[in-house]
């Protein structure tokens, strides 16, 4: 076992280069399958390393997620909004980047509060109203915002309240083992998906967390 652990972050040099060379490139801003999920392997492995470049890679990630984030981008945990500022809350809480959270994610929280998830019959995580309360708990119960304040209106946390009841979420933990139970067959890590799910990210970042 020792030996297999050994030989998985022996490659992770090898993959940091390849999402180096290709990521900025990436259109996909997700949690599951783009820069969100990268994001957070790059985090975790500048503080592997304690080299900053592998931050201020994630960094400049960051900066293109938010420079990208538009009308028209979704607002669910798998390919959207609700991932993304998840992703984000998680650097902040633990401690791979500083900062308000509710300076971080106004912008996420407003775009999300114009959608309507009343009308919505998807209950799922990935797409539908489970990943959205996830994210909606998260930050409220975020140590890293104003407890003065909420990020969320009154109206939309009642109605939020009124179609959410009864729904489970799983906790932090917990969606980040689903979301690195990779099926890599290929040997070929360049043959890989780039994200977490099935790809290079969560590769590395399970051989990190190993």
């Amino acid at each position: 076992m020792e030996e297999t652990i050994k030989t998985n972050r022996d490659l992770l040099p090898h993959i940091v280069r390849h999402l180096m060379l290709n990521m900025s490139f990436a259109l996909d801003m997700g949690l599951y399958h783009g820069k969100m999920g990268v994001i957070l392997f790059f985090a975790r492995y500048g503080r592997y390393t304690g080299n900053s470049l592998y931050d201020d890679f994630a960094g400049e990630l960051l900066d293109d997620i938010y420079e990208d984030i538009h009308a028209e981008v979704p607002i669910d945990f798998e390919n959207g909004l609700c991932g993304i500022g998840w992703g984000i809350e998680y650097l902040l809480q633990n401690g791979f980047m500083e900062g308000d959270s509710d300076d971080a994610l106004s912008e996420i929280d407003q775009k999300i509060m114009e959608r309507d998830i009343r009308r919505m019959t998807d209950q799922s995580f990935r797409t539908g109203l489970a990943g959205i309360s996830c994210y909606i708990q998260m930050r409220l119960g975020s140590p890293c915002r104003n407890r003065e304040t909420s990020p969320f209106d009154e109206l939309y946390l009642s109605e939020w309240k009124s179609v959410a009841n009864g729904i489970v979420i799983p906790d932090e933990d917990r969606i980040l083992c689903l979301l690195l139970e990779n099926q890599l067959e290929d040997e070929d890590f360049l043959s890989w998906e780039m994200g977490l799910e099935n790809g290079c990210a969560g590769y590395g970042l399970k051989c990190l967390m190993t």
